[in-house]
This record gives structure tokens, sequence and C-alpha cells, in this order.
């Protein structure tokens, strides 16, 4: 029995050192759990702010482009005439403070021509007014550079918008074989053309896309964003409608004129 005694108090003290040590290690655990839980909240926190900065840094910039370039998906369907689509949007105008609405349209049509010969045409002083009927003044104003130029035009508009000018500069934004982008938006300059009493002088923003389809033809996107006037749109929607459409169609007719 003695022996028996020795064997179970030896027993018991190997249990109870067993103990101890889980005992240690399970409270070494616990803390380093605690350790890696703290990691894991500082950690968790720091990303979340990180997250929110990055967002509220993407969501600024995602805006920014929203501004300027919507979904194409906005545009309704105004008009067709052939192969030409006028489409219209109400978006808000670029860096307007405050907001203010805008209309912006587009023109989609198709040409048999090349993708230099509608681009030249654009600057051509002495054919500008066989295909934008309602411009009575026009000027090109050469840059120091082949990629941007500047223009001032005169529009006698019909009753009842008044008559408007504008001045703007013009960027190729891209240039390839088969694929011109080229921008354009209002300027001033004073000195070169200063605003005139009782004329309206138009705030504008646009581009021109010309696409090589094929050898002989290819697909032109006009766009141009404008501020509204105070006229009702009852009687301005069908003047914009008409005279895009009809400069679309003359603008087509000298292209193709000796293709």
């Amino acid at each position: 029995m003695a022996k028996l005694s020795k064997i179970e108090e030896y027993s018991r003290e190997i249990f109870v050192k067993k103990r101890q040590i889980k005992t240690s290690l399970w409270s070494y655990c616990l803390i380093g759990r605690c350790t890696f839980l703290k990691i894991i909240l500082i950690f968790s926190t720091s990303m979340n702010l990180s997250l929110r900065i990055a967002g509220c840094t993407i969501a600024g910039i995602l805006l920014s482009l929203q501004s300027i370039a919507q979904n194409d998906d906005e545009f309704s369907l105004v008009r067709a005439e052939d192969s030409i689509h006028i489409y219209e949007r109400w978006i808000i105008f670029p860096d307007s403070d405050p907001p203010q609405n805008a209309r912006e349209v587009k023109g989609e049509f198709f040409v048999n021509s090349s993708v230099q010969k509608a681009y030249q045409l654009l600057k051509n002083e002495d054919r500008i007014m066989d295909w934008q009927k309602h411009v009575t003044e026009f000027k090109v104003y050469p840059l120091p550079t082949d990629t941007a130029w500047r223009e001032y035009s005169y529009h006698d508009i019909p009753w009842p918008v008044s008559d408007q000018d504008h001045f703007l500069i013009y960027y190729i934004e891209k240039k390839e074989n088969d694929k011109i982008f080229i921008t354009f938006k209002s300027t001033s300059d004073d000195v070169v053309s200063p605003e005139r009493n009782g004329v309206t002088r138009m705030n504008l923003l646009g581009s021109w896309t010309f696409q090589k389809i094929s050898d002989s033809k290819i697909k032109a996107t006009y766009r141009i964003i404008s501020q509204p006037s105070s006229i009702p749109r009852i009687f301005t929607d069908p003047v914009i409608r008409r005279n895009l459409m009809s400069t679309i169609k003359a603008y087509i007719k000298i292209l193709e004129e000796n293709e």
C-alpha cells in the first residue's frame, strides 16, 4: 500500500505540473489572442479609414468623370432621317457653380468620305457657310501647334432665339490612321474676340469623332453641351433639332461631292 501511495503521490505531482503548464500555456494563449485581436482591430480600423479615404477619392474621380461623360444609355432619340440619328439628354453642365441643367445633343451619321477630309472641312473657312447656314461670320485662329486652333462664329438664329456667337478652342486629343477624336470648349480673349453688345456669348463644350468604317466610308459622331436659354423648350427644341439635321445633311453633301 505504501508503494501505491508513493505512486499516487507521484501521479498527483505530475497531474499538478501538467495542470500548471496547461494553465500557463492557456494564459499565454489568451494574452496572445488578445494581442492578436488588438492588432486585428487596429489594422481593421486603419484599413477601414484607408478604404473610406480611398473610397471618397475614387468617388470624387468618378463624379468628375461622370460630369463630363455620362452613360450613353441616358440619351433619347429625338429625330432620325436616312443614316442620321439625333439624340438628346439633360445633364449638369460640367464645373457649373451653382449646378445648372444643360442640354447635350449627339448626332451620329455615316459619310462616304475619309477621316482626313471630314476633319479638314471643320476648319475650311471658304466652305463653312455652305453647311452651317445660320453662320454669318466665321474665323479660324491658328495656334503654334498642329493639334489645336481657335474659332469664332456668329450665329444668326431664327426667332424666338436671339443672335448668338461663340469663341472656341479645339484640341486634337487622338489622331490615328483610322480615327480622329477632337474636343472643343468655350474660351475667352478680349483682344481677339471681345463680347458684343446685344449678342449672347454661348458657353459650349463638345467633341467630334471620325471613325473609319471602310476605305470609302466613315462614321461621324458630334456631341455638344450648351446651357439652356430662358426661352421655353416648346419653342427652342424644334429649332435646335431642325437646324442640326439640316447642318449635318449639308455637311454630308459637301463631303460626298467628289466621292
